[in-house]
């Protein structure tokens, strides 16, 4: 009975968990489109080029070392251990602390290095953020130790409404002339800053409401130097598996500047190209989140252990989830690829990039299905490996875009982006069959699949023509219900497809009430 409720106890923190990093990652991508909209394509931008080092100061609060301390606690007893907390605190702290100098002292460099010193004090704002880390990450990690990961779900709604909220506050500012538009990074560095500080009060009020910080024996010390590869090494790899978007659009923030000035755009040009550019990633982010939640919900259930138990299992549920994971991302790509116009229009008031961002687009391809596969590799144990093989991405994508942008501007930095991204998805499916022995992993009927996206952009091409004749696109309202209209029977025609020519089997609708009722109907 004990062992029932504490599976319980662990399935329910971890579906919050699950739960908490969809809404938040959809908050994440909904709250660009009005920070767009109110600052225009150079607030956009200047927001984009310090997202990803908040990007990465929140990785390592909510993944990455929470994790890494809670493994080490289980592993090193904890309960005997209570003095070791400001050990571990010790070394994160002298870890975030070496970050922010860095960041702080070098930011005048990093800002010329993006092409823009207009940079250097957003970049030296933001760091301010690493020294909060340590706080909330330690709080984390030993409500975890307990196999309670209710507290870090809801601090992390609550850190993602906050921020959205003070950043879309700064970004009204803004628009009415109060702040300059590069003051959109002192919005995010106060915002992100005053969020971990309540997540912080948060987790420690509702740990000690249910008295989780009980009173701990005899301190166990450990030398400080043995603490840094299991929980900031530890942490860093563990971080770097969640950074896929992120460290493209980290190569981006360096590199896409200074190649469109290259190409032969003045400094105002390039930002505001760059601007464009980060359109897409409020769309890819939200697609993958999508997709990604699939992945979430295997892990737990494709482990080593599950493996050599039963491979024919393991082997039918992974080929399950790549397959939702692949009829998602094919249908979301051909679906955004037709209807990016009116898309763009609606939500960025122009459609300016609109051929670049449907090459961007291509990448729904491979993102979902790169992040499925990895999040299987991490249940076979290859944490590292796909750890590395996302860093080395990072690489190849700053490589491409040095190549590709100063000849072909922002369309180089989106062929770059979904080059990249194919290369890890790749990379990884290989590595995946290596540790399968060989076992086929996609068994899906292409050509069909290939019909219904293209019945799908055929009745959509048909919906668009049609609705000219009725609809003025210059009202937004109208716009919306078109686009929203348009989405909807799209998927109902992707769907009756998908259903009809058994594109999924009967068993693999099972899971899926709406369209398994279609296939009784």
């Amino acid at each position: 009975m004990n062992n029932a409720k504490q599976n319980n106890h662990v399935y329910k923190g971890a579906f919050a968990l699950l739960l908490a990093g969809i809404l938040s990652k959809v908050i994440s991508a909904f709250y660009r489109i009005p920070l767009q909209n109110l600052t225009g394509d150079i607030g956009f931008y200047t927001y984009q080029q310090v997202y990803p080092i908040l990007g990465i100061a929140f990785m390592l609060a909510l993944y990455g070392f929470p994790a890494a301390i809670s493994k080490f606690l289980v592993e090193n007893d904890k309960e005997q251990n209570k003095t070791i907390y400001v050990q571990i605190f010790t070394v994160m702290m002298s870890f975030t602390l070496l970050l922010f100098l860095a960041l702080f002292l070098l930011s005048p460099i990093l800002a010329e290095w993006m092409g823009d010193s207009l940079l250097t004090d957003p970049l030296r704002h933001v760091s301010w953020v690493f020294l909060f880390i340590p706080f909330v990450a330690l709080l984390r990690g030993i409500t975890q130790s307990d196999q309670w990961m209710e507290p870090t779900a809801y601090s992390q709604m609550i850190e993602q409404l906050l921020r959205a909220t003070i950043i879309i506050f700064t970004a009204i500012l803004i628009y009415q002339g109060n702040l300059h538009v590069y003051q959109i990074a002192d919005g995010a560095m106060i915002a992100s800053i005053i969020a971990l500080s309540i997540s912080f009060i948060f987790i420690y009020l509702y740990a000690k409401k249910n008295n989780t910080w009980k009173s701990r024996q005899s301190p166990k010390k450990f030398p400080i130097t043995n603490l840094f590869s299991p929980v900031i090494f530890a942490g860093l790899i563990i971080s770097m598996n969640h950074m896929l978007l992120l460290l493209m659009q980290l190569a981006d923030a360096f590199t896409m500047v200074p190649g469109l000035l290259k190409h032969g755009d003045t400094l105002r040009e390039a930002t505001t190209t760059k601007g464009i550019f980060d359109r897409g990633q409020p769309l890819l982010q939200l697609v993958t989140v999508v997709g990604s939640s699939f992945a979430l919900a295997l892990v737990p259930q494709v482990t080593n252990i599950n493996w050599q138990i039963n491979r024919e299992e393991t082997m039918e549920k992974l080929r399950l989830t790549t397959k939702y994971c692949l009829l998602l991302s094919v249908g979301s790509t051909v679906g955004l690829i037709t209807l990016f116009p009116e898309v763009n229009q609606l939500l960025f008031q122009n459609q300016l990039g609109t051929f670049s961002l449907r090459i961007v687009t291509i990448s729904l391809l491979f993102t979902s299905l790169a992040v499925t596969i990895t999040s299987t590799l991490q249940g076979f144990g290859y944490m590292k490996w796909t750890a590395i093989l996302i860093f080395l991405g990072l690489w190849i994508k700053m490589v491409l875009n040095y190549v590709l942008i100063p000849f072909l501007g922002m369309n180089g930095a989106a062929i770059a982006t979904v080059m990249t991204v194919m290369i890890i998805c790749i990379t990884n499916f290989l590595l995946l069959r290596y540790v399968l022995k060989g076992e086929r992993l996609f068994v899906i009927p292409w050509i069909k699949l290939m019909i219904a996206s293209i019945v799908m952009a055929v009745v959509l091409v048909i919906l668009r023509q049609t609705a000219f004749y009725f609809i003025s696109f210059e009202n937004r309202l109208a716009l919306f219900l078109f686009v929203i209209g348009s989405v909807i029977i799209g998927f109902i025609v992707y769907a009756i497809v998908v259903v009809k020519w058994r594109i999924l089997t009967g068993k693999e609708l099972a899971p899926l009430p709406l369209l398994n009722r279609w296939k009784k109907g």
